[in-house]
């Protein structure tokens, strides 16, 4: 008998069980990634948030780095600047989502920590605020309140200097009642 004769026998296993782990190795990859290939092929709509209905929202507007100070916790001081939030009296807690309509509250300290009624949107499943108009509360009543320019004639939710001719912008409040 020759050496191959004996051999033969072992490496026809060896073939045989080298072509049995390839579909093997193959089937449990496949298995193994079938959830990852099925959530490919799921077409979910993708998400997207959902502004809440205009209401209004009673309290004082302060930053938010004084509330969590309160509370033993700080923002970064970087950020600090960049929150506000308005506080209900029943104590919740409403960050103000940054924008044209919140903008005098983080330009102008005179008009914090004063009552106020937003009105605006909670962004989403939040209590982020977004403010769409600002009255202020005096002895109960309500007053419209704004920047103007008087050289300009124009009206804005910030102050500073008027875009128009750089005259300084004035704080300005009316009752609602009145006749301006």
């Amino acid at each position: 008998m020759s050496s191959n004769t004996i051999h033969e026998p072992q490496q026809k296993g060896k073939i045989v069980r080298r072509q049995l782990r390839r579909p093997a190795l193959i089937g449990a990859l496949l298995l193994a990634l079938t959830p990852v290939l099925a959530a490919q092929n799921n077409t979910q709509e993708p998400i997207t948030p959902k502004a809440g209905k205009t209401q209004f929202f009673e309290g004082k507007v302060v930053p938010l780095a004084d509330l969590l100070k309160e509370i033993g916790s700080r923002l970064d001081k970087d950020a600090a600047p960049h929150w506000m939030a308005l506080v209900t009296k029943d104590g919740k807690v409403y960050p103000l989502i940054r924008d044209d309509g919140s903008k005098m509250f983080f330009t102008d300290p005179k008009v914090r920590n004063r009552p106020m009624r937003l009105t605006g949107r909670l962004f989403a499943d939040t209590h982020l605020l977004q403010v769409v108009n600002i009255h202020s509360i005096k002895d109960g009543k309500l007053y419209d309140i704004y920047y103007w320019c008087d050289v300009c004639t124009i009206r804005r939710n910030a102050g500073g200097v008027c875009e128009c001719c750089g005259a300084p912008m004035e704080l300005r409040e009316y009752p609602l009642d009145a006749k301006k």
